[in-house]
């Protein structure tokens, strides 16, 4: 614990120190217990001479709590701590992908095209033909530069959410998905009434984004079925699968992205559940609409 967590703490202990040390002066000189006793007699009928002590037993029983109920918190400080390192791990591994493709590949796509600039000015006149090659290979590469943007920005930012909106957003991934992984996606997406907030929709398609990789990656599924309905202001997202499920020692999946998704949920003050479809898994997300829009 660091000095400035301390010092409040000390502080704290010394104030409940001084006001036990100054009630206990205070009965001794008023003797406080001897005039409670006589005057709690007079109630012998109603049993008013037992709350002393009982008061005492439920003060003990309370500082017991409070005690279990701070392991608890700390149990939870130290989890998030371990949570919060993983997902900075993560983002920065991102980042590294990200800067390491930046380099190789943008860096060397503006040396070749520098290089094929160079050539065309200098056979432009003595050899067209060549300076005509020349020109298609900038055209191949300057093709390359964008499909590895456009890639880039996917993963930054899901570019459908803006230009097709949520339900059709996902119908496309679940499209595409189908076609790299030749794994069957059935959607079955009720039409959403209002509009929904921004990051309400980029957390629920990225969790759903997550999920089938891991279904490509773990499961060896052959279908996946993918539901989104709104009842009594309650958002519902499901992803089953018919693959292998969870293993019998499993009560929930592991993995770095897995917790993610426990974070985007938690943060929209939604819940997610991991339920064996037997066979299969089933990813069950539920957001209250009123705590996602505040």
């Amino acid at each position: 614990m660091s000095a400035s967590a301390t010092s409040p703490a000390l502080r704290d202990l010394a104030r409940v120190a001084v006001l036990v040390g100054a009630f206990w002066l205070m009965a001794m000189h008023f003797e406080f217990s001897e005039s409670l006793a006589r005057a709690l007699q007079n109630y012998e009928k109603f049993q008013l001479d037992e709350m002393p002590l009982t008061l005492l037993v439920l003060s003990i029983s309370l500082a017991w709590f409070a005690f279990r109920r701070i392991s608890d918190v700390s149990e939870l400080l130290t989890s998030n701590r371990y949570l919060t390192q993983r997902l900075l791990t993560a983002q920065e591994d991102e980042r590294r992908i990200l800067s390491q493709e930046l380099h190789d590949e943008v860096g060397q796509a503006c040396t070749a095209l520098r290089i094929e600039a160079a050539y065309i000015a200098k056979v432009i006149h003595s050899n067209p033909d060549a300076a005509l090659k020349a020109v298609h290979r900038i055209d191949q590469s300057s093709l390359h530069m964008h499909s590895l943007a456009r890639d880039m920005l996917k993963r930054l930012r899901p570019p459908n959410l803006d230009s097709l909106g949520f339900e059709a957003s996902l119908r496309e991934l679940c499209d595409g998905w189908e076609q790299q992984g030749r794994i069957k996606c059935h959607t079955l997406i009720d039409e959403l009434r209002d509009k929904l907030p921004d990051h309400l929709c980029t957390s629920l398609y990225r969790v759903t984004q997550e999920a089938l990789t891991n279904i490509a990656k773990h499961a060896q599924a052959t279908q996946v079925w993918i539901g989104l309905n709104i009842v009594n202001e309650v958002l519902t997202l499901s992803i089953t699968d018919n693959g292998h499920g969870l293993a019998p020692s499993q009560t929930s999946p592991q993995g770095l992205g897995l917790v993610g998704m426990r974070e985007r949920i938690t943060s929209l003050h939604g819940r997610i559940h991991f339920e064996d479809a037997q066979p299969g898994l089933r990813i069950h997300v539920q957001v209250p609409l009123q705590e996602a829009h505040a």
